[in-house]
């Protein structure tokens, strides 16, 4: 199919340049009339820039081009990023003169030129003065203008890049903490005490569960829920995405055969940027490629052999050495369109006879949601804000929602029952009320209990003493532990309770979710820094940088309209 396409290219270019000359004269028509503008037209607004459909193909095609392995996924998280990048430019103020442009270009010639016989002085050398000459060339001027414009373009995320990695940088006292963290180790003694040990020391009247309950009563509220009924429209490649993906290959094989140069065209034609393997061991290629390897001579090209991906040719250059062409089965854009008038029909055909009947007529099995409310998206959409607004309308029996995109397909929902807003009565969920404010009551009653503890110390028991006395309080010891150690296991509160103790000294009562302790430090070791303990500070402000960009880079304001476009 594809050989007889190639061998009619001259009477398919004229097809398609009248197809698009009328495809312009019928958008104008559809301008002057006002059918082009539909509001879903726009696949997204990101920040205050909306981007049109036209401009998302555009941009994929874009990406696609410089690398053939991005999926769709990351396509769009780039396009997010350039948007987010731009509007914080915009914001900050950041620019570029043509001062620096040039300053830039005759200081940093492109590598291409860099590396040209014709830049070479008699020496072989780089010669500056023959680069400057070609500034002024009037040949120069088309890669200079892209040269400007990439630079245009990049400067600026360069200098807010630079601007965000400043960030990073933590304050003396904040380096000091962190070097102490795996620099100091310590002894420490401590006791602690759990809430349920001290419930016998609980009393709650009715009169208090009900004053709990009533200031709390927000607490007590379940929100509405609804189930729905779904139908999965799976999103997998046709026979015919099967048939094409293999004519790609055949198509590549023809040109071969014509003279045409076989790494050129399979740069061009294959759906990986990595075409050379090396290997110095048979064992480390796929076991799909190790027959067709083994059968070929040095120089040698395979036929179209099938891969879990879809199919390949492989050039065998020597031992060890092979060129590999890649044609993926691809869902395509007719296969997705079909997708899509099948799942239109659906939603017709439902109007009529019902989402049950429609789904028995088009063998689709109906299933059902969790509970769902705004609070438990637990449903796996790519697009949550999408499922809550589905969650937060009034919809109708047999009214459906979607088609909500997920991993591999569409989801189609129809409203199956609604859980009502259920308000705890305190007489029928005393048990549910009354355990949480138990919870709330004990703590209270640990922090006074260890209160109590500590007067006892400070009066000149020791900790011991008063372990060995109190049969609700544990006594524990820790050795020769760092920091980061004692975080590990006791948590960041406890740690920071420790880092603020001289030997000798006792902590205040610290009071956690789950316990209570009181700390006594009984030895602490400084070592001298040395250049090893430089690097934990490089991770630890590498993570801050990482945590700083991720709040920076997200988008506060995303419209995501993805599905409407079955992308």
């Amino acid at each position: 199919m594809m050989q007889n396409l190639r061998r009619q290219t001259r009477l398919i270019l004229f097809i398609v340049v009248a197809a698009f000359a009328l495809l312009i004269f019928f958008q104008w028509g559809l301008d002057i009339t006002g059918i082009a503008q539909n509001k879903d037209t726009d696949i997204a607004k990101i920040e205050n820039t909306t981007i049109s459909y036209t401009d998302y193909l555009r941009y994929v095609q874009a990406k696609e081009r410089e690398n053939k392995n991005l999926s769709r996924e990351e396509i769009w998280q780039d396009l997010v990023d350039e948007v987010v990048w731009n509007t914080l430019i915009q914001k900050e103020r950041i620019s570029v003169s043509d001062e620096e442009i040039w300053e830039i270009i005759k200081g940093n010639p492109p590598r291409q030129v860099y590396e040209s016989e014709y830049m070479k002085n008699e020496k072989g050398e780089f010669d500056y003065n023959k680069y400057l000459e070609l500034l002024k060339a009037p040949q120069s001027r088309q890669w200079l203008f892209e040269y400007e414009m990439n630079l245009r373009r990049e400067l600026p995320k360069e200098k807010l890049r630079s601007l965000i990695s400043t960030m990073g940088w933590s304050s003396p006292f904040e380096d000091s903490v962190i070097m102490a963290k795996q620099t100091t180790t310590y002894d420490v003694s401590f006791i602690s005490i759990f809430p349920f040990r001290l419930r016998g020391l609980l009393s709650i009247s009715d009169d208090e569960l009900k004053e709990f309950y009533n200031k709390n009563r927000k607490d007590f509220i379940t929100p509405e829920s609804k189930i729905f009924k779904y139908v999965y429209f799976e999103k997998k490649p046709s026979p015919q995405d099967t048939i094409e993906a293999k004519e790609i290959l055949e198509d590549f094989l023809l040109r071969i055969k014509e003279g045409e140069d076989f790494l050129k065209v399979a740069r061009e034609v294959s759906d990986d940027t990595i075409i050379e393997v090396k290997f110095a061991d048979e064992n480390e290629l796929f076991t799909w490629r190790v027959n067709v390897y083994k059968e070929l001579k040095d120089g040698q090209v395979s036929d179209v052999f099938p891969t879990p991906e879809g199919f390949e040719v492989i050039k065998r250059i020597k031992k060890g050495h092979l060129y590999v062409v890649k044609s993926r089965i691809k869902v395509s854009p007719s296969t997705i369109g079909e997708i899509q008038e099948k799942i239109e029909s659906f939603k017709e055909t439902a109007k009529g006879i019902g989402f049950d009947s429609t789904a028995s007529e088009f063998n689709l099995m109906v299933r059902k949601t969790p509970p769902l409310n705004p609070e438990r998206l637990n449903f796996p959409v790519r697009n949550p804000e999408a499922l809550a607004k589905i969650l937060s309308k009034k919809m109708k029996k047999d009214e459906i929602a979607g088609p909500l995109s997920s991993i591999g397909g569409y989801y189609l929902l129809s409203l199956d029952s609604i859980i009502p807003k259920k308000v705890f009565d305190l007489k029928e969920n005393k048990q549910i009320i009354q355990s949480r404010y138990e919870r709330v009551k004990l703590k209270e009653i640990m922090s006074e209990y260890l209160e109590n503890v500590y007067n006892r110390i400070i009066s000149g028991n020791t900790l011991e003493q008063v372990a060995d006395s109190d049969t609700l309080l544990f006594k524990n010891e820790i050795k020769d532990a760092n920091l980061f150690e004692i975080e590990s296991r006791y948590g960041p509160e406890f740690a920071g309770q420790v880092f603020q103790l001289e030997v000798g000294q006792t902590s205040r009562p610290l009071i956690t979710e789950w316990s209570g302790y009181i700390i006594r430090c009984d030895k602490k070791i400084s070592a001298p820094f040395d250049s090893t303990m430089v690097q934990q500070l490089q991770i630890l402000r590498q993570r801050r940088l990482q945590y700083l960009s991720q709040s920076i880079f997200k988008p506060k304001k995303l419209v995501d309209n993805r599905d409407r476009f079955f992308e």
